[in-house]
């Protein structure tokens, strides 16, 4: 410590050491609080998240060079059951298509699904323009995403993955990833809430609402299925992995973004059906 700037232990008045002790505990807890949110890992006994390591921010993940398969839907033909590209094949169930579900663009009138959130410019929501990686753009119209409705979408790999990147949209208690590693594993929407900084209620459609989530799986898997107990499970900004995928840490100034929105009244929340 510089002595110029700070009294030494015998010279300091013990009111004001007492007091700079409570205020750096008290700010030591709600830094600790805003971190956590970043990582947390899960390693538990059983069928249910077995060893699935995941985070969830508001920032893209980075994708190690050479061992990823991007996931592009914006080729897909609106509504309809199937499509495949280099190194993967999605199928959305019959439930899904009779909801006019599956591969979809914006939102309905009656929000059954609504774009995921990638960012904000300003107070402004951002969406991508495309697939993982896109630009943003403000137009929640412009790219083709995934919604499960009440049904199911499968994302199936040609070749085994170790971790898969999803911009999960909306996010509900009720939506669910299932991956078919050994013990196939399954993350609820209900555990991305508990770790997405700053996240603002069961069902927002904005950027408190949404995040980038990253899991990271012991066994491989070269499937994972989409699933929601009600309304829909809105996703975009797919990639699977061979290799751990990078998450990107999450500025504090960020993290608090979701709540200052949620305040403006600038978050919707989804209707329940």
């Amino acid at each position: 410590m510089r002595s110029s700037s700070l009294k030494s232990f015998n010279n300091l008045d013990w009111h004001d050491f007492c007091y700079q002790c409570r205020w750096d505990r008290k700010l030591e807890a709600h830094l600790k609080k805003l971190l956590l949110g970043f990582v947390a890992v899960s390693v538990l006994s059983g069928h249910a998240h077995a060893a699935l390591i995941t985070n969830a921010n508001l920032f893209s993940p980075l994708l190690p060079s050479g061992t990823s398969t991007i996931v592009a839907v914006q080729g897909a033909t609106l509504g309809s059951a199937a499509y495949a590209g280099t190194g993967y094949s999605i199928a959305v169930n019959p439930t899904a298509v009779n909801q006019g579900q599956g591969f979809v663009k914006g939102a309905i009138p009656s929000q059954l699904h609504a774009t995921p959130v990638a960012g904000v410019q300003g107070a402004t929501p951002t969406y991508l323009s495309g697939d993982f990686g896109s630009a943003q753009t403000t137009d929640a119209n412009r790219g083709t995403y995934l919604s499960t409705g009440t049904g199911t979408v499968t994302i199936t790999f040609s070749t085994p993955q170790t971790s898969l990147a999803v911009l999960w949209g909306s996010i509900d208690a009720s939506n669910s990833i299932t991956f078919n590693d050994i013990a196939n594993d399954t993350l609820t929407g209900s555990q991305v809430q508990q770790l997405a900084t700053g996240f603002a209620s069961n069902g927002f459609q904005g950027p408190a609402g949404s995040a980038y989530v990253i899991t990271t799986a012991n066994s491989t898997f070269t499937t994972a299925t989409f699933r929601s107990g009600v309304t829909s499970f809105e996703f975009a900004g797919v990639a699977g992995s061979t290799t751990p995928l990078t998450a990107v840490p999450e500025p504090i100034s960020m993290a608090l973004l979701g709540t200052g929105l949620v305040g403006m009244g600038l978050i919707r929340r989804r209707k329940a059906v």
